[in-house]
């Protein structure tokens, strides 16, 4: 009789996760979803891409992450997502990486993706920002054939809070703040 019982509420909890695309609007939708990438649109995104501007090079690795919780609405989801890391160097000098960098206390300097458009071929990301969150804002990646895509950054605050922010941090932007950056996959 206990296995019994055991089984229905196993089951039971389960029934309770639904599927949706990755593209569905999240306000209606039940607590525990699972938003899954089910054309692969995130997959073209995958590897390790680089661009240069302003004598600065850039290289992004991108994966893919499978079922990761998130919280909208004040409500617990789970979503495939982009994750990106990267580095910025100029002139062979790395001004700032995250290639290394262990993001599961910190997530400062993250770069995660929110949603990808209506036909896969543009995803949106939220980048958290630096010291203070300077920088904090959004990432664009638009396809533009099989091994190119170009890159959009809007940053939302691009100064430091004078009062709370202390004045020894590193408040720069490493991130190439422009429209239609041509990153190519390595």
């Amino acid at each position: 009789m206990k296995n019994v019982i055991f089984i229905l509420f196993f089951f039971s909890c389960k029934a309770q996760e639904q599927t949706f695309p990755l593209k569905t609007y999240a306000e209606n939708i039940p607590i525990n979803s699972y938003f899954k990438d089910l054309n692969d649109d995130l997959n073209f995104y995958t590897g390790t891409w680089t661009a240069s501007f302003h004598d600065k090079t850039i290289i992004l690795k991108i994966v893919k992450q499978i079922k990761q919780p998130i919280e909208f609405f004040n409500k617990n989801y789970y979503r495939d997502q982009l994750f990106v890391r990267y580095e910025v160097k100029k002139s062979g000098m790395i001004l700032e990486s995250t290639l290394d960098k262990n993001f599961t206390n910190d997530s400062k300097l993250s770069v995660k993706s929110a949603y990808p458009d209506e036909n896969g071929n543009k995803v949106t990301l939220l980048f958290s920002g630096g010291n203070c969150s300077v920088g904090i804002g959004t990432i664009v990646f638009k396809k533009i054939n099989d091994t190119q895509f170009y890159w959009g950054y809007y940053p939302g605050t691009t100064t430091s809070n004078d009062i709370t922010c202390p004045p020894d941090r590193d408040y720069n932007i490493y991130l190439p703040e422009t429209e239609n950056l041509v990153f190519t996959k390595q």
